[in-house]
Order: C-alpha cells, then structure tokens, then sequence
C-alpha cells in the first residue's frame, strides 16, 4: 500500500539524501519538501501527506513545536523523526507507534522504517492510534520511562531495561535476551549500545552487548581474555574483547 510523504530538514544535503533513499521505496511518494517547520506546517495543510519526515533540531519553530502543530490537523500525518544525536526522541518517540531515524541515514534502518509504515498503513484503526500516541508523547513533559521496544511474533512488547541480560548481533540485526526468552530489537547494536550506556550496560564485544548487573560470574581464559557467566537460566557464557578487558575490570571492580 503507497503513502505519500514530505521531508523537512533545515540541511540541504540532509533532505537531498533521504529523498534519494526514498525514491528506491515504490510505495513510498515524496510529494514536497520544507526548510524550516513554518514552511512544513504550510506543506501539511496545503497537502495533507500520510507520513512526515520531520528533523528534530532546526531554527526557528523545532521539530517538537512542528509535530505538535501537525497533529492539531483534522487529517494529521504520521510523524518519522529524524536527529543526529537527540537521545531523548530516541527514547520517548520509539515508544509510539513511529519510528526514528538516526544521521547519517542508513539505508538498512530506513528499510525497517518504511516496512513498519506499511503495517500501520494496512490498517486504518492502527493509523489512528499511531498519531495519537505520538500526540499523548508530545504532550507529555515527562522524563521518558526506561522501556525497550522489542518485537516477537508480530507483537511490540516494552522490556525494562532491568530486566534485559544482553543483546546480541546476529543476521544483520539484534537480539535482545532476557531471563528465559528473547526479542528482536528493531535497530542496530549502535543504537541499542547509545541507548542502554549510561543504564549500567557494556559493549564487551562487536557482537555483545551485556547488563553489567546481570552478570553472576567471570571466568579467567587464556592470553589474558575473559568469558562472563550471565545470571540467566542457560548461565549463557559472552566472550569479552581483548580491548576491552581493562574497562571491564575496572567496572566490575577486579583487579
């Protein structure tokens, strides 16, 4: 099913960029573009496009005021936020049924972004619920609460960052395990790592990343290389990187 869709950006090249990723999605339609979120505003009303790809940081009116604005409309879009490092829109804005899309653009990202567009799109009652989750976040001045969205079997479930043991790169994508089951997170170990950091997590390997709370044991190998026991039910065993072997030591408290 087609959508159509315009892009704001107060960068040239950024809104250049994500038009030409665009253009190689046939259900996707680009039907304009804006500099600024007063230009946008015009564009959503002159319009009326399925989906807006909206920056976040942009002078003059951001891309917070924008959205809330659009989303008064009697036909409002649905809003895709676009940042190069507001951590916050990460956290608050996946918990919708949006999507984000970090800078630089990655061209895998935008795959999972235009897919889940699509499933909303199938349903008209979906759609509704997608902009107005966006509109209670908007909203909502709150802290956003600390809840991964994970997917298994076609359902989005809100995992507490507690209760995550690590993730795992495998296939192109991630992991995300648990005490006795696990997800796919819909993002890449760089977006998961950024995301998780300061909540006690650790990239302990390329294809790792591990809840330094959840770990119950470590096991001394060989060349001065570690394994970490998890305090799962599989006591799942994770290879630690040479490289990082030191830090690890240092936030774990071993000598």
């Amino acid at each position: 099913m087609t959508f159509t869709a315009i892009v704001v950006d107060d960068e040239p090249l950024a809104r250049d960029e994500l038009k030409y990723l665009l253009s190689a999605y046939e259900e996707c339609r680009v039907v304009g573009e804006a500099e600024n979120g007063e230009e946008a505003l015009q564009l959503v009303a002159k319009l009326h496009p399925d989906v807006v790809f909206l920056d976040i940081e942009m002078q003059g009116l951001s891309g917070y005021d924008a959205a809330r604005k659009m989303l008064a409309d009697h036909k409002p879009p649905l809003i895709v936020f676009a940042t190069a490092y507001n951590e916050y829109a990460v956290e608050a804005f996946e918990l919708g049924a949006i999507d984000y899309l970090l800078k630089p653009f990655v061209n895998e990202r935008l795959a999972k972004t235009i897919e889940r567009i699509k499933k909303i799109r199938a349903r008209q009652e979906d759609w509704q619920e997608a902009v107005a989750r966006v509109a209670r976040l908007l909203g909502n001045n709150q802290q956003p609460v600390k809840k991964l969205p994970v997917e298994k079997n076609g359902t989005i479930k809100l995992l507490d960052y507690a209760d995550i043991f690590y993730g795992r790169a495998r296939g192109g994508g991630v992991q995300i395990f648990t005490a006795d089951d696990s997800y796919t997170f819909n993002g890449t170990m760089a977006e998961l790592e950024e995301r998780l950091k300061r909540d006690g997590f650790f990239r302990v390997h390329k294809s790792f990343l591990v809840n330094l709370k959840r770990v119950e044991g470590v096991l001394p190998w060989f060349k001065g290389t570690y394994w970490l026991v998890m305090g799962d039910r599989k006591r799942t065993q994770i290879p630690v990187s040479k490289g990082q072997v030191k830090e690890l030591k240092v936030l774990l408290g071993l000598n």
